[in-house]
């Protein structure tokens, strides 16, 4: 566990307590950004650490997201405990440690994928789609990767009405290019791409300044 560290953490469905495993800050190393801003380690992911399990009730969660339930309602919630009585099955032996599985980190990443759709959460439940994809792009299955990106956008652009914050709004805007720049559709890639620099101008967020970048090149 050279690279690792434990961790603890409460459940924000149930309250059970249980351990996780974090990659030491050290041991995080970058080699290079892919052109949607994924980035590239050159040890151990932490990212695939960040999406959490719990052993009780199997509501799964990003780990800096504790207060994901704060604002929801008692009926939700009661929601949410029935449907993971069923989802929880379907997930195996759950695993929270530096051992788990490429295979068991899908299962997580798509389970919260409906569970931040379940609470209404967009910015969550895409981020959980394009982690998923990321994955996929590793394993060179670029349908299924794509399949995952385009879910996100689509979400995104139906809860569009609803979307409160920039980070919401700028993953939408720059996801959508993205997808379009990926499929070959150049002219729709640009548009989303300008909508997304002329809203957020002199920005320095990074994704403003890969989509200024990737614009360039259309």
């Amino acid at each position: 566990m050279g690279d690792f560290w434990e961790d603890s953490t409460n459940c924000p469905l149930c309250g059970k307590s249980f351990f996780y495993t974090k990659v030491k800050y050290d041991s995080i190393v970058i080699n290079k950004y892919d052109d949607d801003l994924k980035p590239n380690f050159k040890g151990p992911n932490p990212q695939n650490f960040s999406i959490l399990t719990c052993p009780k009730c199997g509501f799964t969660f990003f780990s800096d997201d504790i207060n994901v339930l704060k604002r929801i309602k008692k009926e939700k919630k009661e929601e949410l405990k029935e449907y993971l009585k069923i989802a929880k099955l379907r997930l195996g032996k759950i695993d929270n440690s530096y051992e788990k599985s490429s295979e068991f980190i899908k299962k997580q990443l798509a389970l919260a994928s409906i569970i931040y759709k379940i609470i209404e959460n967009p910015e969550n439940m895409a981020k959980s789609l394009i982690r998923l994809a990321w994955i996929f792009r590793d394993e060179n299955k670029e349908k299924e990767e794509l399949k995952m990106i385009y879910s996100a956008v689509n979400y995104l652009e139906e809860k569009f009405k609803d979307l409160t914050t920039d980070e919401e709004l700028i993953m939408y805007y720059f996801y959508k290019g993205y997808l379009n720049l990926r499929l070959g559709k150049k002219k729709d890639a640009k548009e989303s791409f300008n909508k997304l620099i002329s809203r957020y101008k002199n920005s320095s967020n990074p994704y403003i300044k890969k989509a200024e970048y990737l614009k360039g090149d259309l």
